[in-house]
Parts: C-alpha cells; structure tokens; sequence
C-alpha cells in the first residue's frame, strides 16, 4: 500500500470571514458648560538658561487673566554637532477667553450626537459597510449622556503560517 498518507496534515485555507462589529462611543454633554477659547491675542517673553542657571528677561507675571503658555527651547551650538550649555527659551502666552454656555435638553442632545457621529465616522474607513445607526441618550442630573453605536460590516479574517 505504497503512496497513502496516514497522520495529520495541515494545510493552508484562503476566505474572507465577515462579521457585525460595533463601535460605540459615549459622551457627557453639561446643560452648563464653560467653553475656552483663544481671543487671538499673545505675547512674547524670553529667559536664557545657562546649565540649569535661568535668567528672565521679562518682568513679571503675564498681562492676561486668563492664558495658555507654550515654551520652546532653543540651544546654542558651536559647530555642527557641538552644543554649548546655553539656551533661550521663548515662552508665548495665548489669552483665552472663558464662555458660560447653557444648553437646553435638545441642544445638549444634538451636539453631542454630532460630535460623536463625526469622531467615529474619522475612524471608520468603509463608509458603505456601515449597516446601522443606533443612539440613545440618558437624562442625568446636570446634563445628558450620550451614546452612538455604528453597526458595520467588516472582513474579521486574518492569514496566519503555519508553522511546523
């Protein structure tokens, strides 16, 4: 009985497996909300760091109420890759402008839907494969919750060797 095979075999299978997958995201949406925003307006200060020795080269504390600060360091080199132990550091204040806003049940619950709708249609890249919407929004004590649910379609398969 020359030529039969009596043990097991692997054997390497090719397809596509899809499968429903659900992408949820969720949100608070406060009835009062503080929302931050830059006015436009900044200023410039700068200091000189010697090792870990600062200098100012400003005075005092900023012109604005209420700010963001960025801080950029820049070190003086010598050569191409030679670096002194001196840097300048620029530190921009951008004035932010606090805005108390008030949202009615209805405004809460279509900012949050839209904002999350955009956030997972940026993740998902086969918009035709999306299958179902689904929300559905809780009333909580000083807001709502928000939750968006896309039902998609997708190739769940992966190749993998077989290794022996």
């Amino acid at each position: 009985m020359e030529g039969k095979y009596t043990g097991i075999r692997y054997v390497h299978a090719k397809g596509e497996i899809e499968a429903k997958v659900w992408h949820t995201k969720y949100k608070r949406i406060n009835y009062n909300a503080t929302e931050r925003r830059e006015t436009g307006n900044s200023e410039n200060k700068y200091e000189i760091k010697i090792n870990n020795f600062k200098i100012n080269l400003h005075k005092g504390v900023s012109k604005f109420k209420i700010y963001d600060t960025i801080e950029s360091e820049s070190k003086l080199k010598l050569f191409s890759d030679f670096y002194l132990p001196i840097s300048i550091i620029k530190i921009n204040n951008k004035e932010v402008e606090e805005i108390q806003k008030t949202y009615t049940i209805e405004e809460a619950k279509n900012i949050g839907i839209e904002e999350l709708q955009q956030e997972l249609d940026n993740e998902i890249v086969e918009k035709e494969k999306i299958l179902n919407k689904n929300i559905n929004t809780y009333e909580v004590e000083n807001g709502i919750d928000v939750y968006v649910t896309y039902e998609v379609l997708e190739n769940i398969g992966t190749n993998e060797k077989i290794v022996f």
